[in-house]
């Protein structure tokens, strides 16, 4: 034992020495593993965190509402909201003009055939020159049309500016010839002087050449090519649109349209006019029964007044349906307010036309 604690005692530092090391080394490594654990455990228990680049702001989508197809239309049963008028641009009268459908030429033996007020006839795609370029829309109403007959007509024309009295300006006279299928008429008065001659088709008064009186003493003719499908005035070439009417020939289809069917002379009327500013579509609004005194007695007349654009001259017409609905009194309001009107005198009627309705 003596030996032994001798022995100890001279290495006594080597063992303290020996000693620490050991527990150095077993405090480093206990250190190392416990380390490796955490970060094991982190690398399993933290999630993944994503930071998204911002681009700008996303528009957001709202829902989708579910369709209920058992209150879906058929196509050809939707309609569109009629406009307020308390709110409707007076360009919105351009944007709901019904659209033109070129004229086809006919055939030589082609007669004319009875017309519904209803008929529908198929739209095309708009012709080259057709102002309104894009949307594909449809024709007037095609109207019942009979042929007037022969007429003369005599007017007391006047004209005022806005503030003052009416002054008389002399006489004026329409002059209506028909048979046979053909027609010539000229129309003198507030329209100013306007010759039209032509036939009939199934759309009604059918134009072959039309002619207005020029300031300069001249004559600009318009004629109707119903075989090529276009109009032509001067250098000028239009598509001719079905039941085109000059300025002249418009009064006579208002005119056999009171006579073929009364019924149509209400609401809204639409026919294709043109004029030296080329083909437009216009519109007349049919504003009710109005007595009118003439020196050709007391007539009973339906009002119709022109729905014109900005800066267009309005046109009403006073027609009489006891008279075969010719035009008794005409009445033309420029936008700077001047009125130029004729008011009949005296009236020579043929005898009715009955078998010509086209």
């Amino acid at each position: 034992m003596k030996k032994i604690a001798v022995h100890l005692a001279r290495h006594r530092r080597l063992l303290v020495l020996g000693g620490l090391s050991l527990l150095l080394h077993l405090l480093a490594l206990a250190w190392i593993g416990g380390r490796s654990v955490v970060e094991d455990r982190r690398g399993l228990a933290m999630p993944i965190a994503l930071r998204l680049a911002h681009t700008g702001p996303a528009a957001v989508q709202p829902p989708a509402e579910p369709v209920d197809r058992a209150h879906v239309a058929p196509a050809d049963q939707v309609t569109a909201a009629p406009a307020d008028p308390a709110h409707a641009a007076p360009a919105d009268t351009l944007a709901r003009l019904p659209a033109l459908q070129p004229l086809t030429p006919a055939t030589p033996d082609q007669g004319p055939a009875a017309a519904t007020p209803d008929a529908a006839t198929a739209s095309a795609p708009p012709a080259a020159g057709d102002p309104r370029g894009a949307a594909v829309q449809q024709m007037p109403g095609r109207y019942l049309v009979r042929m007037p007959p022969s007429s003369r007509l005599r007017y007391a024309l006047s004209r005022s500016r806005p503030g003052q009295a009416p002054a008389s300006e002399g006489e004026a006279q329409l002059v209506w010839e028909a048979g046979g299928g053909r027609y010539q008429l000229r129309v003198e008065g507030v329209l100013g002087l306007l010759e039209s001659e032509g036939g009939g088709d199934d759309t009604g008064i059918a134009p072959s050449q039309a002619s207005a009186h020029q300031d300069d003493g001249s004559d600009r003719i318009t004629r109707f090519d119903r075989s090529a499908g276009r109009i032509v005035s001067g250098a000028a070439s239009a598509p001719l649109y079905l039941g085109s009417q000059d300025r002249a020939s418009l009064l006579m289809q208002l005119a056999g349209m009171g006579l073929a069917a009364p019924e149509q002379m209400q609401g809204r009327i639409e026919v294709m006019v043109n004029g030296p500013d080329g083909a437009r579509v216009v519109r007349f609004e049919v504003l009710g029964r109005e007595p009118l005194a003439t020196t050709a007695g007391d007539l009973a007349t339906v009002r119709l007044a022109e729905l014109a654009e900005a800066g267009r001259p309005r046109l009403e017409l006073w027609l009489a349906p006891e008279r075969n609905w010719m035009p008794v009194q005409l009445r033309l309001t420029s936008p700077d307010g001047s009125v130029a009107n004729q008011v009949v005198t005296a009236i020579e009627t043929g005898t009715p036309v009955a078998a010509e309705v086209m």
